[in-house]
């Protein structure tokens, strides 16, 4: 079955994601990768992990919850509309970052990351959404609705968590570009 097209762009987003892990990933040595800016940021492999573990976390029952849709039967896929809240949030994750947030403390990533597997944990964190995304063809994304990871009393619709992850995929691959640049500006 061929994705609606609006679907189709969101695996084309997290595509290019990948890309620019791999391309900044490539560019760096284990050092410079290891960098935390000189204002305490992250450093660029710390920014990947985090995407990589929140990835992980966004994910969470989203499967189980799509699969019971989809058993339910009666409903298609009929574009993204998430609420106002839903839209708002997901341009607030966006790059530039508009306001520093503290990260949870299961996505907190360690100080020091080995190089080795970077790339490649943060693309497997996409298989799971890469799922989501395929199966989302076949179900009304507006009205499934389950807790939001991080704060569960607010309820969350699939359509804004398809949305999100590339979102913030893209705000953290910004701020480890950011991070990286300002780590060979101060070593030449």
């Amino acid at each position: 079955m061929t994705l609606p097209p609006e679907l189709h762009a969101l695996l084309e987003q997290i595509d290019a994601c990948e890309r620019d892990a791999e391309r900044l990933v490539a560019s760096l040595d284990e050092p410079a990768l290891n960098q935390p800016t000189p204002t305490g940021g992250w450093s660029p492999a710390q920014c990947i992990t985090h995407l990589t573990l929140m990835n992980d976390f966004y994910l969470r029952g989203w499967p189980e919850t799509v699969d019971a849709a989809r058993a339910r039967g009666g409903t298609s896929f009929i574009g993204l509309r998430p609420t106002p809240f839903g839209r708002w949030f997901a341009r607030w994750m966006e790059p530039p970052a508009k306001m520093k947030t503290k990260a949870i403390a299961r996505a907190t990533p360690p100080p020091t990351i080995p190089r080795a597997g970077l790339v490649e944990a943060y693309k497997a964190s996409h298989d799971g959404y890469r799922v989501l995304v395929e199966a989302a063809a076949h179900v009304d994304v507006n009205r499934i609705v389950r807790p939001n990871a991080i704060i569960p009393p607010v309820k969350m619709r699939l359509a804004t968590v398809l949305l999100i992850i590339p979102a913030h995929d893209r705000r953290h691959m910004w701020q480890a570009e950011r991070a990286a640049r300002h780590g060979a500006h101060r070593s030449s």
